[in-house]
């Protein structure tokens, strides 16, 4: 279960150590027997034929390189759980930020919009655009011509007949058509490449065990899935590098107004 706050950062570091203290713990067990039954058997050997000190040297050997392997890895899976703390930390900065991120479903507020982004290949000449509810019903639709490139989208929550939508989340349907009404598919048969974006404002962080999750209402928003960050107290752009493409260009921009003033001065 998602936990919105500060109470989960650190049960990461309790898991992951988990498994390296029972390894431990286990060779402390075994090692002490390996002593008693070493012990046990110098003292009953057979004095024609005693123990080699060599084979004593080797098991001895065996079980500090073990150990040392152990502690090793301990400290390996310490440094990460560090690095996942601090991850977890820099998130919450998230709060009140403005975002862009690869998803087709929205948050709206009472009262409030809701804005995409999307993109569509250039050959399909008609779309179907569908907002649709979280019971999949179409609450708006319309359709567009000649649309090629990045593409924004803003909602004002109502339906066709102008009637304001219920809070909750909604999802962006795009529908690619031919000229003839038809779903569109190229020369090979194939639906037209679409991708979709979403953009919003960060409530909350969930922080779990497997990633870090960015509410935009009950929207849970994946870290690995932004594209692009404004970030509320200083205004400034980053574009986030997660290896996924909405197909629009979320160049970072570092000026501000006063600085465009004074080069006007």
């Amino acid at each position: 279960m998602a936990i919105s706050s500060l109470t989960n950062v650190g049960v990461a570091n309790n898991n992951t150590n988990a498994a390296s203290n029972s390894s431990a713990n286990q060779l402390s067990a075994n090692f002490d027997t390996f002593l008693t039954l070493l012990t046990t058997q110098l003292k009953n050997q057979d004095p024609t034929s005693p123990m080699e000190s060599d084979k004593f040297t080797d098991q001895l050997s065996q079980f500090a390189q073990v150990e040392q392997g152990i502690q090793s890895n301990k400290n390996l899976e310490n440094l990460l759980a560090m690095q996942s703390q601090q991850r977890q930390l820099s998130a919450l900065s998230y709060v009140g930020a403005e975002i862009e991120a690869v998803g087709d479903t929205n948050w709206l507020e009472d009262g409030g919009e809701l804005n995409y982004k999307y993109n569509i290949a250039p050959e399909v000449p008609r779309l179907q655009l569908q907002v649709q509810d979280q019971s999949g019903k179409t609450v708006y639709s319309e359709d567009l011509e000649n649309i090629s490139g990045l593409q924004s989208f803003n909602w004002d929550g109502k339906n066709n007949n102008g009637v304001a939508q219920a809070e909750g989340a909604y999802t962006l349907v795009l529908k690619p058509m031919a000229a003839n009404g038809d779903t569109f598919k190229d020369e090979k048969g194939k639906p037209a490449a679409t991708a979709i974006g979403i953009i919003g404002t960060v409530d909350s962080v969930d922080i779990t065990d497997d990633d870090i999750y960015l509410r935009l209402g009950d929207v849970a928003v994946p870290f690995a899935t932004l594209t692009n960050v404004k970030l509320g107290a200083n205004s400034t752009d980053t574009e986030t590098d997660t290896g996924t493409d909405t197909g629009s260009d979320t160049g970072t921009d570092g000026g501000s107004d006063d600085d465009e003033q004074s080069e006007a001065a």
